[in-house]
């Protein structure tokens, strides 16, 4: 597409607001489908066109929204648990229930999964309860549509239940491969849970109904969420990983498509100079790789279902590390087992794995042949998810190593691209112009799992000002100078670096929205000015996937700060062309 051409093609800016830091007066601790709505609105009012979120897939013990237990159950800690959207909930319930938790504490700083989970697990099961055994349900249009969502979604709903009642008969885990050898694989727990049905058919049955109605209440909510959205004129953009937990209902249920004799991850990077297996042998995700021969034999349903249940709520979706699909880093050997292969030399590796060692599958990029051969498999694959994805349009994250096939690989799919200001730069180093983006991609500056600008800068001015190593503080000032140039604010080039300030924030927001790509997202922490970072890759720390923001929706309309700056949003929008 010619630059004219995409001068007169719509351009849209959107904010991304992972879920569980939307804060409201009336959430349990953590954001919920009702707090999605009011951010809605208030994107509305400001001129955003998409509301972008993390995965929304229900997630494992260690929060995080890219290690899902399912690719299509929801994640229940995501509802409005209250008798307002859950009829079934009374009053006095949920009044009991939450007068046993100290509640304000729950609502102030970062979200306690533990409590939070326990409390809406409680208020569930509550209202389940209810639904159960009230006779006004039986044979009502409520429970009609409930036995309707079962049968409609009985091919993947029916072993999703049997994997969590089986985690619950597990203490919680849900890492199948230690579980006890009764049942262990699917037909195992299948066998077995048809003997908990003649022993303890009530219990085993209710425990079934329970994760099923939870289902139930959860693509219900975010189906009232996307058409209010829509009302509004704002799409809803999700998130699909390309990977999936090793300890999921999915691989655990239909192993076939899965080769678990592979984790995939990401290459050696030495950008992480504190994480030394990853500057040596690289990220070891631990997801299985996927066996493609056996889902093209199958016309890629698993892919097309995952991807079908996905676009029911959302008409936009990133795919996360969409360079999988051409080709996957992978290691041998689980993440559990990284300490014992880090010191290791190529020969000793060897010998503990049977010859294999990490690097590309199903081949590298290191020859023209096996790069034609990568592209055309990933556009095969791809393309089964563009079919699936019907008019949801695709954002696919190409950050990283990105093979040279890969962009005009997109584009030839109509798939938009990503696009990082300090990512892409000319031959002497500067920064590209943002209007000189092709149209079919996504600028930003920044995703969850990097710091916000506002830390950034802070960070290297403060290397600038204190450090002893004179090229660390070369480094540090080089890309604040250049970052200002990008920014066309001139105020800032200069010597000493100034602090980061609204007039920076809002010099930034102007140049990235300037940008000729279609799409135009902000972290709402770089929207707000705000310097609380969501995830740090490769750590686990509770942390992560936790931080909320320090103010409630209501408060961007409220506090005149607040006000102030969605106004002057609002302007950024109208003068760029995105309103």
């Amino acid at each position: 597409m010619s630059n004219s051409e995409s001068e007169n093609s719509p351009r849209v800016a959107g904010v991304l607001v992972p879920v569980f830091a939307i804060r409201t007066e009336s959430d349990l601790g953590i954001g919920d489908t009702s707090g999605v709505k009011e951010m809605v609105d208030w994107l509305a009012k400001i001129g955003m066109k998409f509301l972008q979120v993390l995965p929304i897939n229900e997630m494992a013990g260690d929060n995080s929204p890219y290690n899902a237990i399912s690719s299509v159950a929801i994640e229940p800690t995501t509802l409005d648990v209250s008798p307002k959207k859950i009829p079934e909930l009374r009053e006095e319930d949920y009044n009991r229930i939450i007068k046993e938790v100290d509640l304000a504490a729950l609502r102030s700083g970062a979200v306690d999964y533990k409590k939070v989970r326990r409390l809406k697990s409680d208020l569930l099961w509550s209202a389940f309860h209810q639904f159960q055994n009230d006779p006004a349900i039986r044979g009502s249009k409520r429970e009609t549509e409930f036995l309707e969502f079962c049968q409609k979604e009985s091919g993947w709903l029916q072993d999703y239940c049997t994997f969590r009642v089986f985690m619950d008969m597990e203490g919680g885990s849900e890492n199948w491969e230690t579980w006890s050898e009764r049942y262990n694989t699917i037909d195992k727990a299948r066998a077995h849970l048809q003997k908990l049905l003649s022993t303890a058919p009530d219990q085993a049955r209710m425990q079934q109904a329970y994760y099923a109605y939870v289902q139930f209440l959860a693509h219900n909510q975010w189906a009232d969420v996307a058409s209010y959205a829509a009302g509004k004129g704002v799409h809803l953009m999700g998130d699909v990983p390309f990977g999936l937990s090793r300890c999921s209902a999915d691989v655990f249920s239909e192993p076939q498509w899965f080769d678990l004799d592979w984790c995939g991850g990401a290459p050696p990077e030495t950008n992480f100079k504190d994480d030394e297996f990853v500057v040596r042998w690289g990220q070891n995700w631990g997801i299985p790789n996927y066996r493609w021969d056996r889902m093209a034999e199958d016309g890629f349903k698993w892919w097309k279902r995952r991807i079908a249940k996905l676009c029911e709520t959302f008409d936009i979706f990133r795919i996360d590390h969409v360079l999988g699909f051409y080709r996957i880093y992978s290691f041998p050997w689980r993440p559990e087992r990284n300490s014992e292969f880090l010191h290791l030399g190529e020969d000793e590796v060897r010998a503990k794995t049977g010859g294999r060692m990490p690097g590309f599958l199903p081949r590298p990029d290191d020859t023209d042949e096996n790069q034609r051969m990568n592209q055309e498999e990933g556009e095969k694959y791809l393309s089964a998810i563009a079919e699936a994805a019907g008019d949801s349009e695709i954002v696919a994250e190409d950050l990283g190593m990105v093979p040279p096939y890969v962009p005009g690989s997109l584009n030839g799919l109509g798939m938009s691209g990503m696009r990082v200001p300090m990512w892409e730069t000319q031959p002497d180093g500067e920064f590209n112009v943002a209007n000189s983006y092709t149209y079919l991609t996504l600028a930003t500056y920044a995703t969850h799992d990097h710091e916000p600008m506002k830390t950034q800068w802070e960070r290297h001015r403060q290397i600038i000002q204190n450090s002893h190593h004179q090229d660390e503080v070369n480094a540090a000032w080089y890309l604040l100078h250049r970052l200002a140039r990008f920014a066309k604010y001139p105020e800032a080039q200069g010597d000493p670096v100034p602090p980061y300030s609204d007039a920076i924030r809002e010099a930034l927001l102007r140049e990235l929205f300037a940008a000729s790509s279609k799409y135009a997202a902000v972290m709402i922490t770089d929207l707000l000015g705000l310097e609380d970072r969501f995830n740090v890759p490769g750590t686990l720390s509770e942390g992560n996937w936790s931080r909320r923001l320090e103010m409630t929706v209501s408060d961007l309309d409220r506090d005149p700060r607040w006000a102030k700056l969605g106004d002057q949003i609002h302007g950024l929008l109208k003068e760029t062309g995105r309103a």
